[in-house]
């Protein structure tokens, strides 16, 4: 992706060993990266003089797409900028592939989608037709009878109305499990959905197991995915399925399938 002065510059200095494909990105209102609209040609121009690029196409980032606002105006800076010109174009990201047809163009660029999540706020992934690609799963590694008013975790912040039982999961915010998450954050148990109990710890998360009699120590947990969307627990801690996604620790074991 060829975005900026600063690009251009090192492509005019040390030109690859062959040419690339490019992709030239033009500001439409993100004010992230990408070229100024009226600079569109002109950083064409000298692209094209450096010979580094094999084939070019021109992109945008589309800021508003998953809201009211929509793309129009993002549409009409795009428009003005490359108008006459036929190179390909590249223009939806995951919201708009979904919310705005017709501005797919020659290629759509899925981000969240990939993981199975919506990048809508009043939109879940399933009414979109997604699974979830990415689950985070644990286990029960204890379980604690509490009588009526104890309570649970730092700063015992959360307290038994009654006699319960209360299960430990071996997760975290060391693991990528938000620290903000408040209790009631939603949790399968055993395929049963349970809540948080208390603040959540670096190595260990408590729940309420008053829904699922049977829970004992193994006990399968899953914190996000399958049959619990990233984005309702996200939506409890008060963030966004993107930011859960990203933030699975380097410590958690993976296995992929496929």
């Amino acid at each position: 992706m060829v975005a900026g002065e600063e690009q251009l510059r090192l492509l005019e200095a040390h030109r690859p060993a062959a040419p690339v494909d490019c992709y030239l990105k033009i500001n439409t209102g993100m004010n992230r990266l990408g070229f100024p609209p009226a600079d569109t040609r002109r950083a064409l121009e000298r692209l094209a003089a450096t010979g580094a690029a094999k084939s070019v196409t021109l992109m945008t980032h589309f800021a508003t797409a998953d809201g009211p606002e929509g793309i129009g105006e993002a549409m009409r800076r795009f428009g003005e900028a490359t108008q006459g010109l036929t190179l390909p174009r590249s223009l939806s990201n995951s919201a708009a592939i979904f919310a705005h047809p017709d501005a797919h163009a020659d290629t759509v660029r899925e981000g969240i989608a990939l993981y199975g999540a919506t990048p809508f706020a009043d939109r879940s992934a399933e009414s979109l037709g997604l699974l979830p690609a990415m689950t985070l799963r644990s286990r029960l590694i204890a379980v604690q009878e509490l009588a009526p008013g104890e309570t649970v975790g730092y700063g015992a912040t959360w307290r038994a109305a009654s006699a319960m039982r209360l299960g430990i999961v071996a997760c975290g915010y060391a693991d990528g499990y938000p620290r903000h998450a408040p209790s009631g954050t939603p949790v399968l148990v055993d395929g049963v959905r349970v809540k948080t109990a208390g603040r959540v710890s670096m190595d260990m998360i408590a729940v309420d197991l008053t829904a699922v009699p049977g829970a004992r120590v193994g006990s399968e947990v899953v914190l996000w995915g399958e049959g619990l969307p990233v984005d309702e627990v996200a939506a409890a801690a008060g963030t966004v399925g993107y930011e859960l996604l990203c933030a699975l620790a380097p410590r958690v074991p993976v296995n992929e399938i496929g």
